[in-house]
C-alpha cells in the first residue's frame, strides 16, 4: 500500500493543511471548524475506497465498504488542468472556458482570455505564476501546449503536486521513436523552442509529461475543451461495463472538481472501474484503441464474448446467407473469423480492410446525411453486417431522428438501438444522452407509452452538466412531460 501523505489541500479554503480526517486518513483540514463545515460533503466518501497494488494492474481503487447505486465514492480537485493537447479551440488561460469568438488577451503574457478581467487571471497559485513564465519565454500562444507548460512549472518548482503526478503511469518506455506519441513529443519540443533554450533540462522530462497527460487526463465538462489529471480518480481502472460514472463542476476557485458515483451495487473489496473508450465501438476497435493509447489489452467479460453480450456489435453476415461470421478468439487481434453455419473463414486482415472501407463510407454519408442517403446506406450495410453492428447502429440512430413517426421503420430502429444500449450501458453511465434521444424518438411512435419513455429519458439526463446538450435536452423533455 501507498505511504500516507503528511499534508494536503483543505477542501474548504484550499490552503495547505496537516489536520487529517481520523477515519479515512485522506482529507486534510486547517482546523476543526473547516472539518465540521466540510462533513456534509465528506461523509458520503469517507472510508469508501482505498488504493490497492497489483504486479500486472499497478495501483488501483478498491471499495472498502458495500456501495449502492448513487453513492458518492470520491470527490476531488485536479492536480493540474488545462486545454486538451489534441484540441485546436481557443481556451481562456484564466478560467478554462472556450473563447473561440473572443479577441481578448491577458495583459501580462498575451495568451487568450474570455475577458480582460477574468477572475482566473488573479489566481496567485495558477495563472500569476505561469503568466510571468510565459511572458519571459515569449512562446507563441497555442492552447494545446498550455497543459504541458503547467506541468513543467510544477516540475521545476518541485511542487507537491508534481510528486503526486510522478506516481501515475506514463508508459514512457512504450512511446519511443517510431510511435505517434514520440512524434507528438517532437512537435511539442518544436513549439516550446524558446522555453527549452532557456531551460535545456526541460527537454528530458517532456516525454514523461506527455505520457502523463495521454494516459491519465480526463476530458472535463465543465469547462468544455479542458482536460484534468486527478490524484485518485486517475487510478480508476478500465472495464467495458464499468461500475462507476463521474461528473464535473467548477468550484469557487475555478477548478473542475470531479465526483465519482457508484452506478450499481459494489461489494467491499471489489475493484472500482470506469471506461476509457467509446461504449459503442466494437471489440476490435476498442482493444486496438486501448493498446495504442493506454498500453494494455482489455480481457473483460464483454471483450471475451464473440457476440459482445448478444449485441453483435462487430458481427458480419456470411456470404452463405445462413450464418454469421464471428471471431474464433475475440481476445486475439489476429484471429480468423468463422461462419457459425458453414465452413467459411476470413482472416483478421480481411475483416480490418472491410471495416476500414465501410467506416470511410459511413463517415462520408454522415457529412451530408438525409433520410434517403441514410436509408440507402443502411440497406447496403445490412447486406454485409449484422443489423446490430457498430456501423448499422450509428446509421440507425441518425436515421430514426429523420423518419416521421408514422414510418414503421422508426419504431423498429429505436427498439434495436435501445436493445443495444441496454446491454452495453445497463446503468446509464456512458450513453445517457444517446439513450435519451432514442427514447424521445420512440415516444413519438404510435402505440408507445409516451410519458414513460420521456420520464425515463429525463431520469438519465439528471446528471448532465449545466448548459450541455444533455441538460438542454432535459429542459425540453421536462416541458414535453
Amino acid at each position: 500500500m501507498e505511504s500516507a501523505p503528511r499534508y494536503g489541500a483543505c477542501p474548504v479554503c484550499g490552503e495547505n493543511a496537516t489536520l487529517k480526517c481520523g477515519s479515512c486518513k485522506r482529507e486534510f483540514y486547517c482546523d476543526k471548524s473547516h472539518q465540521s463545515q466540510d462533513w456534509p460533503r465528506h461523509k458520503s466518501t469517507c472510508g469508501g475506497w482505498e488504493i490497492g497494488r497489483d504486479p500486472a494492474l499497478g495501483r488501483h481503487l478498491l471499495a472498502t465498504r458495500d456501495l449502492t447505486p448513487g453513492d458518492v465514492i470520491l470527490s476531488e480537485v485536479p492536480l493540474v488542468w488545462g486545454p486538451s493537447t489534441h484540441a485546436n479551440q481557443r481556451v481562456c488561460v484564466g478560467c478554462g472556458k472556450r473563447c473561440d469568438d473572443v479577441d481578448a488577451r491577458c495583459g501580462g503574457c498575451c495568451w487568450p482570455v474570455c475577458r480582460p478581467d477574468c477572475g482566473g487571471l488573479s489566481d496567485k497559485k495558477r495563472h500569476q505564476l505561469e503568466c510571468a513564465f510565459l511572458a519571459h519565454a515569449r512562446i507563441v500562444p497555442r492552447c494545446e501546449v498550455l497543459l504541458v507548460i503547467r506541468i513543467l512549472i510544477l516540475w521545476r518548482t518541485k511542487s507537491r503536486r508534481w510528486t503526486s503526478l510522478a506516481k501515475l503511469q506514463n508508459h514512457v518506455e512504450s512511446r519511443g521513436p517510431g510511435t505517434e506519441a514520440h512524434d507528438e513529443v517532437l512537435s511539442v519540443n518544436q513549439h516550446l523552442g524558446p522555453l527549452l533554450s532557456m531551460a535545456s533540462d526541460c527537454k528530458d522530462i517532456l516525454p514523461m509529461i506527455c505520457g502523463l497527460i495521454d494516459v491519465n487526463a480526463l476530458e472535463t465538462a465543465p469547462p468544455e475543451g479542458s482536460v484534468a489529471i486527478y490524484e485518485n480518480a486517475s487510478l480508476l481502472e478500465h472495464c467495458c461495463i464499468a461500475n462507476t460514472r463521474h461528473s464535473f463542476r467548477v468550484d469557487d476557485k475555478g477548478r473542475p472538481r470531479i465526483t465519482v458515483y457508484a452506478v450499481t451495487s459494489i461489494k467491499k473489496g471489489e475493484h472500482l472501474s470506469t471506461m476509457y473508450t467509446h461504449a459503442l465501438w466494437s471489440t476490435r476497435v476498442r482493444r486496438e484503441h486501448l493498446l495504442a493509447t493506454k498500453y494494455f489489452a482489455c480481457r473483460c467479460k464483454r471483450c471475451a464474448d464473440s457476440t459482445e453480450l448478444g449485441t453483435h456489435l462487430g458481427t458480419l453476415n456470411c456470404p452463405c446467407k445462413n450464418g454469421l461470421m464471428l471471431p474464433n478468439d475475440p481476445l486475439n487481434l489476429n484471429t480468423d473469423w468463422s461462419c457459425d453455419a458453414c465452413p467459411g473463414i476470413v482472416t483478421s486482415t480481411e475483416v480490418a480492410e472491410l471495416m476500414d472501407r465501410l467506416e470511410q463510407e459511413v463517415t462520408e454519408v454522415m457529412k451530408q446525411a438525409t433520410k434517403h442517403t441514410l436509408s440507402d446506406l443502411l440497406s447496403r450495410l445490412t447486406v454485409l453486417l449484422h443489423p446490430g453492428h457498430q456501423h448499422c447502429i450509428s446509421v440507425s440512430h441518425s436515421l430514426m431522428q429523420l423518419l416521421p413517426a408514422t414510418d414503421p421503420r422508426k419504431s423498429e430502429l429505436c427498439k434495436r438501438v435501445m436493445d443495444t444500449v441496454s446491454r452495453l450501458d445497463p446503468y446509464g453511465a456512458r450513453l445517457a444522452l444517446y439513450t435519451a434521444v432514442t427514447l424521445r424518438e420512440l415516444a413519438t411512435c404510435p402505440g408507445e407509452d409516451k410519458r414513460a419513455h420521456l420520464a425515463r429519458a429525463a431520469s438519465l439526463l439528471k446528471a448532465e452538466p449545466p448548459n450541455s446538450p444533455g441538460e438542454r435536452l432535459l429542459r425540453l423533455i421536462e416541458v414535453e412531460l
